[in-house]
């Protein structure tokens, strides 16, 4: 079994970790490891469990991504409102074939991923990094970020480059880095529904390298639509009205684009009783 160079008094100070993970083999392996090494290990499986460790201590989190019991997505939002102090500190790790979904939301949350090869070691040598402080403990990037709000239908003019649209609705375009995402969402009268039109712009309104990125429709904590860009980089998404509104985009090289939509009651009053 893999052993660390020197281990420090385990009375004095103890590492805790929470692992939050069905009832795969590797919980098991994992925490039996942790504990062998003098590290205190908390095992929770539910989202009631989850909320019961909100006083607690912990110097790493290990969340098993593919875990049915609790949606990953939802999880990892719970966690950071419960420990905002841990999101630097999360690792993700699968039984199983990470699928591309999971990876993107490893992607979205700037989560470290360890492989099921070097499992243990990865755990521990992460686990020291997060007591000592180390810069390397966060290798990886928050690699959302959010878009500028450039354009209101509701406030003001069209600015340059922006197309203009003569569609019932709420004209929106954001800038990010070197792109601009320009959106119309239009109430769907008979549905009570709203559809979202948009399209994904290089600099110079190209549309080069625009075509299957991934759009995500959020609701507060929930993933409600999803979709991908053609080769215009144009996309669509219908939902209810919701409350808490705001899109994600991946865009090129893994960096993801946070777009917030403000309410929707707007769109109730336009459409027809």
């Amino acid at each position: 079994m893999f052993q660390p160079q020197h281990i420090k008094d385990q009375h004095r100070d103890q590492r805790r970790a929470l692992i939050i993970a069905g009832k795969s083999p590797l919980r098991s392996l994992i925490s039996t490891f942790l504990s062998t090494m003098g590290c205190a290990c908390v095992m929770v499986s539910t989202p009631q469990q989850l909320a019961g460790i909100q006083d607690d201590r912990f110097d790493a989190v290990l969340i098993e991504i593919a875990n049915s019991w609790m949606p990953a997505e939802q999880t990892i939002l719970s966690l950071r409102e419960l420990h905002p102090g841990l999101s630097d500190r999360i690792l993700a790790f699968t039984s199983g074939i990470t699928n591309p979904e999971m990876l993107e939301l490893i992607e979205r949350y700037g989560l470290r991923q360890i492989s099921r090869e070097t499992l243990l070691p990865q755990i521990w040598t992460a686990l020291e990094e997060f007591v000592a402080g180390s810069p390397i403990a966060k290798l990886a990037p928050h690699s959302m970020e959010d878009a500028q709000l450039i354009f209101d239908s509701f406030r003001g003019p069209l600015p340059a480059g922006v197309r203009s649209s003569h569609e019932p609705g709420r004209h929106l375009a954001y800038r990010h880095k070197n792109e601009i995402v320009d959106l119309l969402i239009t109430p769907e009268v008979g549905s009570g529904r709203v559809l979202l039109a948009g399209q994904v712009m290089s600099g110079g309104l190209g549309m080069a390298n625009n075509n299957g990125l991934v759009v995500l429709l959020i609701d507060g904590i929930k993933t409600v639509a999803r979709t991908t860009t053609n080769k215009f980089g144009e996309f669509q998404l219908e939902s209810e009205i919701i409350e808490d509104p705001y899109l994600q985009i991946r865009l090129r090289e893994g960096r993801w684009a946070a777009i917030a939509l403000d309410k929707m009651d707007w769109a109730k009053k336009r459409l027809p009783d």
